[in-house]
């Protein structure tokens, strides 16, 4: 169900203009060389999180040979060209896989590296595959969901050659070589996204202490022109949830808006790519009668979106209690 609060929450925010003056510094305006950011703080975070997002899977290094149908050609049948692939493709196909089990036999009886240059491979290359099925389980997504392969992989001993198994961009061999255990990535992988995280962090706590202390202040223009950080904009008008220029919009600005009144001065407020402080100086009155012509339409979209809404919070809330024991890795 949909209160009447929220159908009126929602024709405040998208229908009632407000006017406000802001100081404000935007996050890419603050040069890097401004920021510190210590080994300790990436460390510390690296410490913190790396078993949200930097563990590592089991993993097979596989290498692989592809053989693909030759080329269309066409053919003049009746003075229309027609495609030869419409008229042999099956036996073209039984050709490239004839090729690549013929390729499977060399690599048994010399090795694969010497198979690859006997058959003049020119598509080869190395994975590490593992069992799960996020990422395409490590197989480059142009060949498709090649399960054959992850099995090949996992229920073979190291160094085993696969049959040929089809791909969705041709037929493939499979070499296992190496394998490798659950673990976490180094340190020294993700050092540098760690650091643009902490950058970014840095930079916007850097910009609240500079806000500080100026929200009693009322020469915020004054400041902008001796500060080539700060940034000011006055009577920028929008409706309550609505983007203005230089800032954009956030759910905290917009909380903030519905919340003041003329004449008030906010505390410091963040959006996407900004930090800022602002004075409300003007605001719409509530319109009742535009509300009450708005009334039912406003209601059936929130309850629309509500009733589409309802069943996937559900879903995600039921799927955190429930107990799941995934074997698709085992079967497929």
């Amino acid at each position: 169900s949909i209160s009447d609060e929220l159908v009126k929450k929602d024709f405040i925010k998208n229908n009632v203009n407000c006017t406000i003056d802001y100081l404000y510094l935007t996050l890419t305006g603050i040069p890097d060389s401004l920021i510190e950011v210590s080994d300790t703080e990436i460390k510390q975070r690296y410490i913190e999180t790396k078993d949200d997002k930097y563990t590592t899977k089991d993993t097979r290094s596989t290498v692989y040979a592809l053989f693909k149908p030759s080329p269309n050609t066409n053919i003049k049948i009746g003075g229309v060209y027609i495609s030869r692939d419409t008229l042999d493709a099956d036996s073209k196909q039984d050709e490239v896989f004839e090729e690549a089990l013929f390729f499977a036999e060399e690599s048994e009886y010399s090795s694969f590296k010497e198979a690859l240059e006997i058959f003049e491979v020119e598509k080869s290359d190395t994975l590490d595959i593992h069992e799960d099925f996020a990422l395409n389980s490590g197989i480059p997504f142009q060949m498709g969901v090649v399960r054959p392969a992850v099995r090949f992989a996992f229920d073979n001993s190291l160094g085993s050659i696969s049959d040929p198994i089809n791909t969705n961009n041709g037929i493939a061999v499979f070499h296992t070589l190496d394998e490798k255990k659950a673990d976490f990535k180094p340190l020294e992988e993700v050092r540098e996204n760690i650091r643009r995280t902490l950058l970014k962090e840095n930079k916007k706590n850097y910009a609240i202490s500079l806000l500080q202390g100026l929200t009693d202040l009322d020469n915020w223009e004054e400041l902008a022109n001796t500060d080539s950080l700060l940034q000011y904009s006055s009577s920028e008008t929008s409706t309550l949830a609505g983007s203005f220029p230089g800032i954009g919009r956030s759910n905290q600005l917009t909380g903030t808006l519905l919340a003041m009144d003329e004449g008030d001065i906010s505390g410091i407020l963040e959006t996407f790519n900004a930090v800022l402080i602002l004075k409300m100086t003007s605001k719409d009155e509530f319109n009742d009668s535009l509300y009450q012509e708005q009334y039912t339409s406003i209601r059936d979209r929130l309850l629309n979106a509500e009733r589409s809404r309802g069943f996937t919070r559900w879903l995600t809330e039921a799927k955190k209690s429930a107990n799941t024991e995934d074997y698709r890795s085992e079967v497929y």
